[in-house]
């Protein structure tokens, strides 16, 4: 059943408004009708299934029938600071990142990444990216993506929790092993992937100073889009999400 994204300010009580494009396509395309069920989230953490009461081609009204259906939610707040790479492959990358569950996005810019700073338009096709790839796997929360943001200005404002850097001249420490030897299962989880044509060295010092670790991923060196869903999906499995 098709999933509809309705803001937590468009539910009042029982009652929900769907609007605009969401609205249009229930309307128009899938031709949804008046007693119809389908299933809707609030971009939060929550998803319900609500009954259509009113139909028109911008506006659609309805009331909850059941609610937290589904949660797809963990307690691990991973977020991706992920080296800005050419269009096709950042687009992928933004729709797998939210299927694995990353929580936020920030674009880095970096001293080796060739790619200009987003406009505002790009930005908006990125959450649209990121609102469609959560409707199809189910989460009940939108993947957060941040502006394009200076390397240095990211390392400089950590949020705090865990930080890694894959690097691949790190050839001791991986994933497993920090994440493991930590006093205490983080809860926030910080993962700076660098860009096609690597980190530079200074800029790894830098992380480290800043409470980073190094670690490495594997044996072979891997593209920039294919080391930030790894480090994130091996991230996830050590703090229990994929058991």
């Amino acid at each position: 059943m098709p999933r509809f994204f309705v803001p937590p300010e468009q539910i009042h009580g029982q009652k929900f408004i769907l609007e605009g494009s969401e609205a249009r396509h229930a309307a128009l395309v899938l031709r949804k009708k008046a007693g119809d069920i389908i299933d809707i989230f609030d971009g939060k953490d929550l998803s319900y299934e609500g009954r259509i009461e009113s139909v028109a081609p911008d506006r659609i009204e309805g009331v909850i029938v059941a609610q937290e259906k589904k949660r797809h939610s963990t307690t691990v707040e991973l977020i991706l600071y992920q080296a800005l790479i050419k269009g096709p492959k950042w687009d992928w990358l933004l729709e797998k990142a939210c299927e694995v569950g990353v929580t936020r996005v920030v674009p880095l810019l970096t001293a080796r990444t060739v790619i200009k700073p987003a406009k505002d338009e790009t930005r908006e096709r990125w959450k649209r990216i990121a609102l469609a790839a959560a409707k199809q796997c189910g989460r009940a929360d939108i993947m957060d993506i941040a502006p394009p943001t200076p390397f240095s200005d990211a390392i400089e404002s950590l949020p705090g929790g865990l930080t890694l850097i894959p690097w691949e001249k790190e050839t001791a420490k991986t994933i497993k092993q920090v994440v493991s030897s930590s006093q205490s299962k983080p809860t926030r989880v910080s993962l700076f992937i660098g860009p096609e044509g690597g980190w530079e060295a200074r800029e790894v010092e830098s992380a480290v100073r800043q409470g980073a670790v190094a670690v490495r991923l594997g044996p072979t060196l891997l593209r920039s889009e294919t080391a930030g869903l790894v480090a994130a999906t091996l991230v996830l499995s050590e703090l229990g999400v994929y058991s």
